[in-house]
């Protein structure tokens, strides 16, 4: 009996790592909003995913933040650097991922100090 399970669990095993995973996402992000500590620079994730290629970018004038990567493919992580906020005035950046004939956007906030 023993043996019939093993057989059957390699079997299994075997038909399971015949078909790779595949995403039937064509584009999401894993935030709409992120908010940012003042008193710090330093980063945060942002994973995108995808069954395609997609670009990566942020808003224009937003010095204070910056990607790690402008485009990628499938399911991936970018890397948002961002520096202290040492004004008096709260700081927005939107976020912006374009693939498969879609967008997100994320709205990026860091409060003043």
């Amino acid at each position: 009996m023993r043996k019939l399970i093993a057989i059957f669990a390699a079997a299994l095993a075997l038909a399971a790592c015949q078909k790779p995973y595949t995403t039937q996402i064509d584009l999401a992000v894993n935030h709409e909003e992120i908010i940012l500590p003042s008193s710090l620079e330093g980063h945060c994730f942002i994973t995108v995913y995808s069954n395609s290629t997609w670009t990566i970018s942020v808003t224009e004038g937003a010095n204070w933040a910056s990607l790690g990567a402008s485009s990628g493919e499938g399911i991936d992580y970018v890397r948002l650097d961002f520096t202290e906020n040492l004004g008096t005035v709260e700081r927005k950046a939107t976020v912006r991922v374009s693939g498969s004939g879609k967008t997100c956007e994320i709205i990026v906030t860091q409060p003043a100090a």
